[in-house]
């Protein structure tokens, strides 16, 4: 019996060996292997990574801390803080997607603010919107224990859509087992080769369901430099099963679904759903003495239309003045500047892209850090 059992662990430990061994030599390089599914706030990004990332054509470095929250180093985030801490909460805007994070906005805050004895933490990830923000600060606050003193929320117009994309999707309440589990699956995931295969075909196998839901129009992207930001975009969809308003065009875009009479019952259910979370999020900030300010910014549909408030900034600055949280208007700052709204564009935003360029981020991060330290109120 003890020779059977020791020859079952010796065939156990070879072949272990052997999977992680050919892990080393078969799993590719993947500009995105730093992104995770989470069972509590439906995705994020991976703790402790170094590594490079890419949106569209643009290769950038990437480091997450001990947290999963983007950042300069790879280092040992601690739940407390002798300092004022603020978390940046938002979507690809404020994780900074194509652009080095010491030169986004919330890494120039850091740097700008640590003099003052304020220290800036950002939880944002790509296809956020206000009800995963909600789980995510949870997660972080009352299941990581990270001390917040100030959040601030960033918002737009992609959150309509993000907002019923998500409706659906339940937060799973793990134990610590499941978490150990969850955690060793992602190591799995970049090291064995049995786990990455398995992985992989589930992954592509959604992927191509979403292509086939949206190929009526996907046709024109499929050999676009972008595409790997589609591929992104494909896998925040698991629980939408609408296949009229994947195939169609115009809710992919939701730049003017305000302005859209087929789409504004939308827009607006989607404002409502995240103004939701919001008060959530405000009850979790009241019950840990926690400062919550909302703050919005254009795309370039808005910003060609040259209104500082629109009906969407409106809504959002009336919610905020009702529920006593503070508001940020960012539409001035790129429509203020006496220059042309297609000048503004080339120089603040990426190239054909909604996303701010370094200079976008320079921008924000002034007008925030003066938002902050000259503010009067307690």
């Amino acid at each position: 019996m003890k020779k059977t059992v020791v020859k079952i662990l010796l065939s156990i430990l070879i072949f272990v060996g052997l999977d992680l061994l050919t892990g080393l030599f078969l799993i590719p390089e993947s500009f995105n292997a730093f992104r995770t599914r989470h069972y509590y706030y439906h995705h994020g990004l991976l703790p402790n990574q170094k590594t490079m990332a890419a949106w569209g054509a643009l290769i950038y470095p990437m480091y997450t801390n001990s947290m999963g929250l983007i950042d300069s180093a790879v280092y040992r985030l601690p739940g407390t803080s002798d300092q004022y801490r603020i978390l940046i909460m938002g979507d690809s805007h404020s994780e900074g997607v194509g652009v080095p994070y010491r030169r986004t906005f919330a890494g120039r805050l850091a740097d700008t603010l640590k003099p003052q004895g304020i220290e800036v933490v950002n939880g944002s990830a790509v296809s956020y919107s206000q009800k995963i923000e909600y789980l995510k600060t949870r997660f972080l606050i009352e299941k990581e224990g990270l001390q917040v003193d100030e959040i601030i929320l960033l918002v737009d117009i992609s959150d309509l859509q993000n907002e019923l994309v998500y409706e659906a999707f339940e937060p799973k309440d793990r134990t610590g087992a499941g978490d150990l589990l969850f955690r060793l699956g992602n190591r799995l995931k970049k090291a064995s080769t049995i786990y990455y295969l398995a992985d992989a075909v589930h992954t592509e196998r959604a992927r191509e369901g979403f292509f086939q839901s949206i190929d009526n129009f996907y046709e024109d992207v499929r050999d676009n430099p972008q595409t790997n930001i589609w591929e992104i975009y494909s896998g925040f969809f698991s629980h939408f099963n609408d296949e009229v308003l994947l195939s169609n065009p115009h809710f992919h875009g939701m730049g003017d679904w305000m302005e859209d009479d087929t789409f504004r019952e939308l827009a607006l259910r989607g404002i409502g759903l995240g103004q939701e979370q919001v008060l959530k999020l405000k009850a979790l900030c009241d019950a840990h003495g926690i400062r919550l300010t909302v703050s919005v910014h254009p795309w370039h549909y808005q910003i060609r239309k040259g209104e500082t408030s629109d009906r969407y900034v409106q809504l959002w600055e009336d919610f905020a003045k009702t529920q006593g949280i503070g508001f940020i208007n960012l539409f001035p700052l790129f429509m203020n500047t006496g220059e042309s709204p297609e000048t503004v564009i080339r120089k603040y935003y990426i190239r054909d892209d909604n996303h701010w360029n370094e200079f976008g981020h320079e921008k924000v991060a002034g007008h925030l850090a003066s938002f902050i330290l000259n503010r009067t109120d307690p």
